[in-house]
């Protein structure tokens, strides 16, 4: 079942189809139902909540055939009744989100340059992250949010499991975060992925120039069905993160990210090179 975001979103993208088909403006429907062109623009991009009763009164304005709108209250309904498995994690708000796409989502580019990701983080890796960012994380909320990030990783498991492509930068490996010991043990755990089929991981070699200007992590989500759920991208960091929706902006995303790609190492270099880092830390 698709998460809340996702059936929202489809739902906003269903209502922006519609009113373009129309020629009608997010603005010019605003005034017609007494709201503002910000609650049209929220609605469209499945940002907020819409009413039952503002849903049939703009699907009435757009003169939508009858069988379109029982289908979109449906989607509306099915959106307020999925509830997200995160919220008793205790994560922020503007987390939540991304990890109901990320549920959604069949493929991944990650890009960090200085952790190891999320979706590759051992329990321990995880835990000294969380342990050591004051700023970021109560101790309160330590295990949970670890406990978040395992489930996280539950994906790379199944029948059909996410795919995963992600660069890291060689300088990650040699990061003791947690000491020598919780680095060993992930450096143990990327080699052991980097050998998946579903996953693609290539380190940027510390001799590679010409990525120093991403400086910020970010990931672009994939869905399956991309006319009607179009890539998404997401920045994190101490102080929050967003999801970025325009496709202008996604595509700026991609293209770093394909950049990153072919400056690193190939996926059966990268292995090479986890093997011989995890040699060296062991001994």
């Amino acid at each position: 079942m698709a998460s809340s975001s996702a059936q929202m979103r489809r739902l906003g993208a269903e209502l922006r189809r519609l009113r373009e088909l129309t020629g009608r403006t997010q603005g010019d429907l605003g005034q017609v139902l007494g709201r503002t062109h910000a609650s049209l623009v929220n609605w469209e991009r499945g940002k907020t909540r819409i009413s039952k009763s503002d849903l049939a009164y703009l699907l009435a304005e757009l003169r939508a055939p009858a069988e379109v709108r029982r289908g979109l209250e449906e989607l509306r309904v099915a959106a307020q009744q999925t509830k997200s498995p995160w919220g008793t994690f205790g994560l922020p708000d503007w987390l939540r989100p991304i990890m109901s796409f990320e549920e959604d989502a069949v493929q991944v580019q990650t890009f960090q340059p200085v952790l190891v990701p999320g979706l590759f983080q051992t329990e321990e890796y995880a835990r000294a992250i969380h342990q050591t960012g004051r700023h970021k994380v109560d101790p309160e909320f330590v295990e949970r949010w670890v406990a978040a990030r395992m489930r996280r990783q539950l994906r790379l498991n199944g029948a059909e499991p996410l795919r995963v492509h992600a660069v890291i930068p060689e300088a990650t490996l040699r990061l003791e975060v947690g000491g020598p010991k919780v680095l060993v043990k992930q450096v143990a755990r990327l080699h052991e992925l980097s050998q998946l089929e579903h996953v693609t991981l290539q380190v940027l070699a510390a001799d590679r120039h010409g990525y120093g200007g991403v400086a910020s992590n970010f990931m672009v989500l994939h869905f399956a069905e991309p006319e009607l759920d179009p890539p998404l991208g997401c920045f994190d960091g101490p102080l929050g993160g967003y999801m970025i929706s325009e496709e202008g902006d996604v595509a700026t995303l991609v293209a770093m990210f394909q950049d990153l790609s072919r400056l690193a190492l190939s996926p059966e270099d990268s292995t090479e090179l986890l093997a011989k880092t995890l040699a060296d830390q062991s001994g």
